[in-house]
């Protein structure tokens, strides 16, 4: 989940560094805490996230589902 960085963090938040690229109007963060799910049909394609993020993201929805990736 994206969510705006002025919110409180949670255990495993990762920064989104810069908003170049990402199409997000304010400073956000991905919530590793928080899966949201939507119709494919409803998501429309802003941008994209840095691959280091990416990665960093995968690595912590992996620790919270207790995976090894």
């Amino acid at each position: 989940m994206v969510t705006s960085a002025e919110n409180r963090g949670w255990p495993g938040d990762v920064p989104l560094a810069g908003l170049s690229g990402t199409g997000l109007p304010a400073p956000s963060l991905v919530r590793t805490a928080k899966i949201a799910t939507i119709e494919a049909r409803d998501a429309a394609r802003l941008g994209q996230v840095d691959p280091g993020v990416r990665d960093e993201v995968i690595a912590r929805v992996g620790e919270r589902l207790g995976l090894s990736v």
